[in-house]
């Protein structure tokens, strides 16, 4: 039951305030994989602190940018262990304004000199992010190279965009540098950020060809019509972009479809470049709706202008555009002007393949078939399913004591922990996750293995899904509180392994796990629902600290998946969406059907894109629970079974 709002990449983001106590590791001694010798693992060095509350108010002014609290608070921390980070959280909000544009003022030596001294560490890469900020603002573009090519992961598109508009202002070929911009600014939020504003704009004003300015003006333009306008200025035709920004921008806020008409109309009088995009746009709003009609507005678009390129989220939708209405063509066509790096994910294989068995070309779907075959997730098990292989566990490879004690001194690992008794999720996932870069298949295993010994699930399963050539499916599936899950999902009447795929999505097994919606637990139950559920099982004395209780949560949370699934005649896929968003979203998205489609549709189609990756996981989760629980598994494609229009 995750807000909408908690999208994460692998995980739901929580707080995790009780790293599992006595009781807890004694459940997962007995119910899960052995936990083994943990003498070496389980005392922490950086251990409870009397500071440890000023700390967690240093941070906050730091991510506030409140450098005269920052400052304060860091002098009351000398001697505090997590050193690194008081000089960070002190330091970092002198590199940003209000509005979160560099700095030029920012204090250089200071910078440079905690750069240099906890160079390699995960925080000096963060602190050279930063300072990227204040580089571009002041267009220092010579120190600025520098410091990006010691940037370790580059997973700032705007510090990206910036990088490119030093390469453009110090001579570099606009047409190359508009190619490479293309790929960074892959959305409409990515062409948004400050970096890649800059960048497009520079790119504007040096009279790129009018097709890349379209292009440019109607990816931002969806997001922000200020900076779409901007954009439209520069155009050869400056009266028909600026039309074709503001429809753009309308349609992201069209939520009846009223725009309909205009759009159609305006676009005749375009060029017919701007035309079709403007067509595409709507599209795609409608389409990210769940509104019918999306497909027509693509067609139409490609009509007026046959060599219409698109960003890859716009023809990901125009894609599930046709899917809704068995338009094939149209799916293929868009997968097929994805870039490289998109078309060849798991999910784009898939339905590739999907296009071309349904126009009878089934050759070339076993092709991207076998592709996506290799993975396992969703698109890996429909994929096998499709090809006729069973879907079976890999072989297992278990790391031995020397290798997890070995990987047990990775730095970082220590500063993780400590960040989970202090409920500070980002720092753990920064610390934990930095130095698995440089970590092979069996390094991984070992730190997944050391993160188990130490009561870190969540970090288990995210640190063994990395691999990619060995594997350990026990790290990846655990299945701690067994006897707890078995005996709760038989009294509500659903698989224990549909439950347990719910709680690897909700919380990962942080046993007091709270969400920003207040959501609690293994299964993150919210306080309304769980006081609904507590009155049906019959428990009188219900507080809401219960469902801190392993034995209450499970019961109250397999009870609600029955419910919703009960309430949606038993379709598992349809129900793991309600518990996501509640259940008046997967009844509104069915009420949109304007024809029966099968469950891999629906759930490649649902709007929210938290809910739509919430839903693929928890059934591939389902799947290979069965398997680690040493059951048949019925077929994915059965489970997600077809949904029909109210």
């Amino acid at each position: 039951m995750t807000s909408l709002n908690q999208i994460r990449t692998g995980a739901v983001a929580f707080t995790v305030s009780a790293i599992l106590s006595g009781a807890t590791m004694t459940a997962l001694a007995q119910e899960s994989t052995p936990v083994g010798n943990t003498s070496a693992y389980g005392s922490l060095t950086i251990g409870a602190n009397a500071q440890d509350e000023t700390f967690k108010q240093l941070r906050t002014a730091a991510l506030r940018n409140d450098a005269p609290r920052a400052a304060q608070l860091a002098d009351q921390l000398s001697g505090y262990p997590l050193t690194s980070y008081v000089e960070y959280y002190r330091l970092k909000p002198q590199l940003y304004n209000s509005d979160g544009t560099g700095n030029v003022n920012a204090p250089d030596a200071e910078v440079k000199a905690f750069i240099q001294r906890y160079d390699g560490q995960a925080l000096a890469d963060r602190m050279r992010n930063d300072y990227l900020y204040v580089l571009a603002a002041r267009k220092d573009w010579s120190a600025f190279n520098r410091y990006y090519a010691q940037y370790e992961l580059k997973d700032d598109v705007s510090i990206n965009c910036f990088n490119q508009l030093g390469q453009l202002e110090h001579g570099g070929s606009a047409s190359s540098i508009v190619a490479i911009a293309k790929g960074l600014m892959f959305d409409s939020k990515a062409a948004n950020t400050k970096g890649c504003q800059q960048l497009t704009e520079s790119l504007a004003a040096r009279g790129i060809s009018d097709e890349d300015s379209n292009y440019f003006t109607a990816l931002s333009a969806y997001n922000s019509g200020a900076q779409g306008s901007r954009l439209a200025g520069y155009s050869k035709n400056a009266g028909s972009a600026a039309r074709m920004s503001s429809l753009i921008n309308q349609a992201s806020n069209d939520s009846t479809g009223s725009l309909a008409g205009s759009v159609q109309s305006a676009a005749s009088g375009m060029s017919p470049q701007q035309g079709a995009l403007t067509q595409a746009y709507y599209g795609y709003s409608q389409i990210r709706r769940a509104a019918s009609g999306g497909a027509s507005f693509y067609r139409n678009a490609y009509q007026q202008y046959p060599k219409l390129q698109l960003p890859d989220d716009v023809l990901g939708w125009q894609a599930r555009a046709g899917m809704r209405e068995g338009d094939w063509g149209l799916v293929g066509q868009a997968i097929d002007k994805m870039s490289e790096a998109e078309r060849n994910t798991s999910t784009w294989q898939y339905w590739r393949g999907r296009a071309y068995a349904a126009q009878g070309q089934s050759t070339q779907a076993a092709l991207f078939y076998e592709q996506a075959a290799n993975n396992f997730d969703f698109y890996g098990i429909l994929a096998r399913e499709e090809l006729g292989r069973p879907i079976t566990l890999p072989p297992k490879t278990a790391p031995t004591d020397a290798e997890v004690a070995a990987v047990s001194k990775t730095p970082g690992f220590e500063r993780a922990r400590k960040f989970a008794d202090m409920d500070m999720m980002l720092e753990i996932s920064r610390e934990w996750n930095y130095p698995l870069r440089q970590m092979n298949d069996r390094q991984l295993l070992a730190a997944a293995e050391y993160g188990r010994r130490v009561g870190l699930l969540d970090r288990m399963i995210n640190t063994s899904d990395r691999t990619k050539g060995v594997y350990n499916f026990s790290q990846r599936y655990p299945t701690p509180y067994l006897s707890t899950l078995q005996r709760h999902s038989a009294n509500a009447g659903i698989p224990a392994a549909w439950a347990y795929g719910i709680i690897r999505q909700e919380s990962r097994f942080v046993t007091l796990a709270k969400s920003s919606a207040s959501a609690h637990g293994l299964m993150q139950i919210i306080p309304e629902t769980a006081r609904v559920l507590a009155r049906k099982q019959g428990l009188s004395n219900f507080q809401l600290s219960d469902l801190g209780n392993i034995d209450t949560n499970v019961q109250l949370g397999t009870a609600y998946l029955a419910q919703i699934r009960d309430q949606f005649g038993g379709s598992m896929p349809l129900a793991s969406a309600g518990y996501n968003a509640g259940p008046g979203r997967p009844a509104q998205w069915k009420r949109s059907l304007t024809q029966n489609v099968d469950g891999a549709v629906f759930a490649e189609t649902i709007p929210f894109a938290e809910t739509r990756g919430y839903v693929k996981n928890v059934m591939a989760n389902t799947i290979w629970y069965y398997l680690i629980m040493n059951q048949r598994p019925p077929k994915l494609k059965d489970l997600m079974g077809t949904v029909t229009p109210y």
